[in-house]
């Protein structure tokens, strides 16, 4: 399944804590699409992705919104 997580209007670290409280409710291979405003949490995700071994799929900037994908 894929999700939805809206982080807009926080910095960081709260983006990556928000999704990490999320990510405890799904399942594995699941896919979480997460939007941020924070221009930093495109470096979090991605090394958030690479700590805890989640699969980035994208990440895609659409005016000043960043779109973060990866599965889990």
């Amino acid at each position: 399944m894929e999700y939805f997580l809206d982080t807009k209007g926080f910095e960081c670290p709260i983006p990556v804590l928000k999704a990490k409280k999320f990510i405890k409710k799904l399942n594995k291979k699941d896919t979480i699409l997460i939007e941020s405003d924070d221009p930093l949490s495109k470096f979090d995700f991605k090394n958030f992705c690479e700590e805890n071994n989640y699969q980035l799929l994208s990440i895609i900037h659409s005016k000043k919104v960043i779109k973060i994908k990866f599965r889990i």
